[in-house]
């Protein structure tokens, strides 16, 4: 069993294709419940041997520059995780902020847009900070990305959080040609790929995961008005309309009816609802988030969530994440409702694209997110979203 986790936990961390693929397989063998105790094995491995490096003088690393960069370039070291920073002397230069006469005064009136900064969880320059992330052929920057350190027993876990205008924007669904899987015969198209007419050049603008497996809690889906898996009551819900509208709440409570609804992917338990951290969000438990993870567990996460007024779209991923850490990070930065989507180092995948005069080239939002970048410009076999521009 030792030489087991120990190869479990080396895929895991330096191959996670093969770790995640691996995971599958060996579901179908040994079953979830095993599967998921070997992988908290793995991640609480993983989650000690990180502090063990932040307790020996290891610091947290910033994922992305922002504003005044250290004056000492630092060393990393990586082990195959997110990378660390070892102590070093740098000089930070503070500007005090002063008020002049003239300056305007705060205003009642909310700034929606661009997003304004939210409150540092942590001590990593530039925590908080929105900078433009994706900008469209006329220029307009539809997307904003900022990262929070959001739990304080772990500094080292870091979410990154992309806001999108959804006034500016369409969130799309794909089904994997594989997941979500349906045993009933439905008459729908499931080519695991973005369709031709939306892959182009000023209309692509960016994709990230869907949500967890069918077998995981059955959890409802719908494509075209077409139901493919029955909805299950109480489950947190994210619904597209033909308008492009997108909510988020919970069935049976908030969404009661399919009726004026095109598009459903359910996911476990909410989130935040109506602006409040479920407090489900804080067990320790496996049936509540997906029979795959514990929600104490540590491990790469994702969610969406929307704002109040609906008009920003929220995605949040990183590393070192327990479902609290995660729902912090999406609260902060302004999430009013929000589901978890999938979970584990792979299948976790934020690409914006770059069209270049060969086609599209897709960015991840982190340096982690390394392999298969590209997977959702082909035929993906597992669920996903995509981001469009509403104005070409």
């Amino acid at each position: 069993m030792l030489l087991v986790c120990a190869a479990v936990y080396l895929a895991a961390t330096v191959w996670p294709s093969i770790g995640a693929q691996g995971a599958d397989v060996l579901r179908g063998v040994v079953g979830d419940s095993a599967v998921a105790w070997l992988e908290g094995v793995v991640f609480q491995a993983q989650d000690t041997l990180l502090k063990v490096e932040f307790s020996m003088g290891a610091e947290p690393e910033a994922p992305w520059v922002v504003g005044s960069a250290a004056a000492t370039p630092p060393s990393t070291i990586t082990f195959g995780l997110p990378p660390f920073v070892l102590h070093t002397p740098t000089v930070k230069i503070v500007q005090e902020k002063t008020t002049t006469a003239g300056s305007p005064s705060p205003t009642a009136t909310p700034i929606r847009w661009p997003p304004l900064s939210v409150p540092a969880m942590g001590v990593l320059e530039g925590e908080g900070e929105w900078t433009p992330y994706i900008i469209t052929n006329q220029r307009e920057t539809v997307a904003y990305r900022t990262f929070l350190q959001p739990d304080p027993d772990r500094p080292y876990a870091i979410a990154a959080i992309v806001a999108a205008d959804l006034d500016k924007t369409r969130l799309h669904y794909v089904l994997g040609f594989e997941e979500p899987f349906f045993a009933d015969e439905v008459d729908v198209e499931r080519t695991g790929i973005i369709p031709k007419a939306d892959k182009q050049p000023g209309i692509l603008l960016a994709a990230f995961n869907g949500g967890f497996l069918t077998r995981h809690g059955l959890f409802g889906v719908m494509v075209d008005g077409k139901i493919l898996v029955a909805m299950v009551e109480g489950l947190g819900t994210l619904a597209i309309h033909p308008d492009g509208r997108v909510r988020i709440g919970v069935w049976g409570g908030d969404i009661t009816s399919l009726e004026g609804i095109s598009t459903i992917r359910q996911n476990g338990p909410i989130l935040i609802h109506d602006g409040k951290i479920n407090p489900r969000t804080f067990e320790d438990s496996l049936e509540s988030w997906g029979a795959s993870l514990s929600g104490d567990m540590t491990t790469w996460r994702s969610a969406v969530g929307v704002s109040g007024d609906g008009r920003t779209l929220y995605y949040a991923a990183g590393w070192s994440l327990n479902m609290p850490a995660l729902a912090r990070a999406l609260k902060t930065a302004g999430a009013y409702s929000a589901i978890q989507l999938d979970i584990n180092h792979f299948w976790v995948l934020f690409t914006r694209f770059v069209f270049e005069p060969d086609g599209p080239n897709a960015i991840p939002l982190l340096d982690e997110m390394k392999e298969n970048v590209d997977r959702y410009l082909y035929a993906s076999s597992r669920d996903y979203f995509y981001l469009a521009s509403k104005i070409p």
